[in-house]
């Protein structure tokens, strides 16, 4: 038999209220939500130390090519605009409206 332990937990009445139509034992609903919790938790430490394994050199190649995409895009950003701005209508080509007859 496994060892367990009691945990008193106070819900909010909407979440009761949701737990007690779906007709399952309470406690299994909890324990299945517990575990799929710690799961994602462990999940994400695992992948961690992966991480750790980079190399400075590596991250700051990465940072470099990073900051290049940014600089093209931030330069396509401002040809864009200043296009749009040479291009866009002047307000003095409109006639007024009482000369449309």
């Amino acid at each position: 038999m496994q060892d367990s332990k009691q945990l008193n937990v106070k819900l909010p009445s909407e979440l009761y209220d949701r737990i007690i139509k779906t007709g399952r034992i309470r406690k299994d609903i909890i324990i299945d939500a517990l575990n799929m919790y710690f799961g994602v938790k462990e999940h994400n430490q695992q992948q961690e130390p992966q991480q750790d394994n980079v190399t400075p050199d590596a991250l700051l190649s990465q940072l470099q090519e990073k900051d290049k995409q940014i600089s093209e895009l931030h330069i396509m950003l401002q040809n864009a605009m200043s296009q749009s701005m040479i291009t866009s209508p002047d307000k003095d080509d409109k006639r007024p409206w009482w000369k449309l007859w």
